[in-house]
């Protein structure tokens, strides 16, 4: 089983509640996924609920049988989507993929 856990710091903007549609919008996108890519095992997706100069604003954290399914995942045209979303609104990721 392959967890992978991305954590998304979003641009800062002089805007507190579009920094917070962002927030709702990725979690929305993200949740959308399973039921178009079916070899996504397991997803959550959360907002941080506490403010930290260090925190990030959401995480992902989903699995998948093996390496080969996270690369379909990570190629899949509505995942793209998603991606193409976190690259106008994020201002860091940083991912773990490892195996249990």
């Amino acid at each position: 089983m392959i967890h992978h856990i991305v954590m998304f710091k979003l641009s800062d903007t002089e805007n507190r509640a579009l920094k917070e549609h962002n927030k709702r919008e990725l979690k929305k996108r993200l949740e959308a996924l399973p039921p178009k890519i079916d070899v996504i095992r397991s997803m959550e997706v959360g907002i941080n609920v506490k403010e930290s100069p260090r925190a990030f604003d959401v995480v992902l954290v989903s699995t998948f049988d093996n390496l080969d399914d996270l690369e379909t995942y990570r190629v899949h045209p509505a995942h793209q989507e998603v991606v193409s979303y976190v690259g106008q609104i994020r201002e860091q990721t940083a991912s773990v993929d490892y195996e249990m």
